[in-house]
């Protein structure tokens, strides 16, 4: 009977440790999630290389030196500084998205060997809201570029942009 109790007990143990069906969910969420915020960010990023390179175009066609001066994040600036600065802001969400893309990665594999933890429950929950948080980033920017694309000069209508 002992024996009995004690291998009820420990299958209790390995059973407590898996993931729950509820926690399983919320992480195919997550990945849902976290998979369509990578495409926006992608595109996003290859959205400001076009208008970037397509204002470098203008200003050789134009063959002026001129800076169109435009108010960006609540700063005076011109449109090639404001540009560069958008590049940076994205390419560093890039660098924040990858590392934090590989704490998704291995809370499925910890999901995917039945090995879930408290602290793998609490990161579910950071990267939930990280993902939330982000997509609102993302839109700031999309914001943002429409308007340096019009206080820039540069056709919003154009298939090239």
């Amino acid at each position: 009977m002992k024996n009995y109790m004690f291998v009820l007990a420990l299958f209790g143990l390995i059973v407590s440790c898996g993931p729950s069906d509820r926690q399983e969910e919320k992480l195919k969420d997550l990945i849902a999630e976290w998979k369509n915020t990578s495409e926006k960010v992608a595109d996003l990023s290859e959205q400001v290389g076009n208008q970037m390179y397509l204002l470098e175009t203008k200003k050789e066609e134009n063959r002026t030196t001129e800076r169109i001066p435009v108010r960006f994040q609540g700063k005076e600036s011109n449109c090639e500084t404001a540009y560069i600065t958008l590049r940076e802001d994205i390419d560093e969400f890039i660098v924040d998205w990858k590392e934090n893309s590989l704490k998704v990665d291995q809370l499925t594999n910890n999901m995917a060997v039945g090995n879930w933890t408290v602290e793998d429950d609490e990161s579910l929950k950071a990267l939930d809201l990280e993902v939330k948080e982000r997509d609102v980033d993302i839109e700031q920017w999309l914001n943002e570029l429409q308007e340096l694309k019009v206080n820039c000069g540069i056709n919003p209508e154009s298939p090239n942009s």
